[in-house]
């Protein structure tokens, strides 16, 4: 049976196979990864349970008994990919990948167990990014709500939608019809990019602070942004409110349920009108008051720090600004 580190399995060109419960993949993986569990979710608490209020032995025992109802779709999954390089892991390289590495080994797959599992490769991920040595110059896109900035970010193929990674838009509604990502994940995600993006001379990205949602940036990120080329979005505020209606409009009772969070920023009286607009899907009077009342007042931006200004004519403007740069 092959065994594989990290960061040589990151350089082949191989399927990576994640036999851990879809609780776990979903909270974070190796990106690009396929679940193709031993377990569900509750038949790793069943056997997590034997395991500490009986034993080992009875733990395998039960474990088996779990498998092997599992085993022909498994390998029906697994059979997709045959002719290919597998690389398969679990949270730290225990039995879970040995077992499913082993039977692949003996029917003929080209196969590998990755030595530490996903609890190594998080540590390969922590220490890559602490050392990252980031050679790019960031152009930093800046703006207030509802300005196209992500819209923009879209254009370049040498972007990181850091808002994207996170499921997150870094505001009180940030979290609004999207599943927000863990740190494990966010990090994953943003080192691939990097990596992806490591000869570019440019690198567009978002102004953010140091975290998004719950997710915290890198420092060598963050003051990378600091030192970057600043660039300030304007857009029209009654456009920037068709942007917010377009994004947020299908949530409306979602967005209900959290105006009184909004007590300690804006008045009752904004809150409960608020309330009403969207009650009565008045949703572009509602998108402007959340503007005015709450998201112009937090992120205002001053024009003197930015370098450069693009306004509504963004196809023209883009071009302008890829010619400044070079």
């Amino acid at each position: 049976m092959k065994t594989i580190e990290v960061e040589d399995a990151l350089n082949l060109d191989a399927v990576f196979a994640d036999t851990r419960t879809p609780k776990e993949f979903e909270e974070a993986t190796i990106p690009g990864a396929v679940n193709i569990p031993l377990f569900s979710n509750e038949e790793r608490a069943v056997v997590g349970t034997i395991y500490k209020k009986i034993g080992k032995n009875e733990a395998i025992e039960k474990g088996m008994e779990f498998v092997s109802k599992h085993l022909p779709n498994m390998l029906k999954e697994f059979n997709k990919y045959k002719g290919k390089k597998i690389v398969i892991f679990c949270w730290r390289g225990g039995m879970r990948s040995r077992s499913i590495t082993a039977l692949l080994d003996s029917l003929g797959f080209d196969v590998y167990q990755m030595k530490g599992g996903h609890k190594e490769f998080r540590r390969y991920v922590l220490r890559t990014l602490e050392n990252y040595k980031l050679t790019s110059k960031l152009i930093v896109l800046n703006g207030l709500a509802g300005s196209g900035k992500t819209e923009i970010l879209n254009k370049f193929k040498n972007s990181i939608d850091l808002e994207g990674l996170a499921q997150h838009r870094n505001s009180l509604l940030g979290a609004v019809g999207l599943k927000p990502r863990s740190q494990k994940m966010f990090d994953a995600l943003l080192l691939k990019r990097l990596e992806e993006l490591k000869n570019e001379k440019y690198i567009f990205i978002e102004g953010e602070g140091r975290k998004i949602g719950n997710v915290i940036l890198p420092l060598f990120l963050y003051n990378g942004m600091k030192k970057g080329i600043n660039v300030l979005i304007e857009r029209d505020i009654n456009k920037r409110a068709e942007r917010l209606v377009k994004e947020y409009g299908s949530h409306k009772e979602e967005l209900i349920k959290l105006l009184d969070k909004f007590n300690k920023l804006t008045s009752n009286k904004n809150i409960l009108l608020l309330k009403k607009l969207l009650n009565e899907n008045k949703l572009q009077e509602s998108a402007l008051i959340f503007l005015k009342e709450y998201y112009d007042k937090k992120y205002s931006c001053s024009r003197e720090k930015y370098k450069i200004a693009i306004k509504e004519n963004y196809a023209e403007n883009l071009s302008k600004l890829i010619k400044k740069l070079e």
